[in-house]
């Protein structure tokens, strides 16, 4: 009995630290631009990306005429996007984090060496998966916004 409880919980533990690896996401992937589908001048460009990220959860902050400081906090979760924009066009991209994990490199992915945000000492490629599900919750709230313009 001994030996089959050992082999589950080796097993499930296995299965957890495999989870824990593979919801790293690469910051290329999740960070971009996107379109403005429909003709509005840039301050209304500003006003829906200021309503979006309200209505997604974040904190805006407007910090220029071309530029908008977004931030997300949950639990012990705080990120920081930057957001520029265009009449045409905004890119939301990682600003700065904390308390989420990180890799600098594949290498560092590969060797399961994390940074952690307020300690990084180089600009992170692997992000926790999470930082892509918040990103995608803001760009669809920053297009419905546009949408509604």
């Amino acid at each position: 009995m001994t030996t089959s409880l050992r082999s589950l919980f080796i097993l499930l533990m296995t299965s957890f630290i495999a989870g824990c690896a593979g919801s790293m996401v690469p910051l290329k992937e999740v960070d971009g631009q996107h379109f403005v589908e429909r003709s509005l001048t840039k301050e209304q460009v500003k006003e829906a990306i200021m309503g979006g990220a309200a209505a997604a959860g974040w904190r805006a902050k407007d910090l220029g005429s071309d530029y908008i400081l977004a931030t997300y906090q949950i639990r012990t979760h705080t990120v920081h996007v930057k957001i520029d924009f265009t009449d045409v066009y905004y890119t939301a991209y990682y600003g700065s984090s904390n308390g989420m994990k990180m890799f600098c490199s594949e290498k560092d992915k590969k060797n399961h060496r994390l940074i952690v945000s307020n300690q990084q000492s180089c600009a992170p490629a692997y992000i926790h998966g999470n930082y892509k599900k918040w990103m995608d919750s803001l760009n669809t709230a920053i297009q419905n916004s546009l949408a509604a313009m």
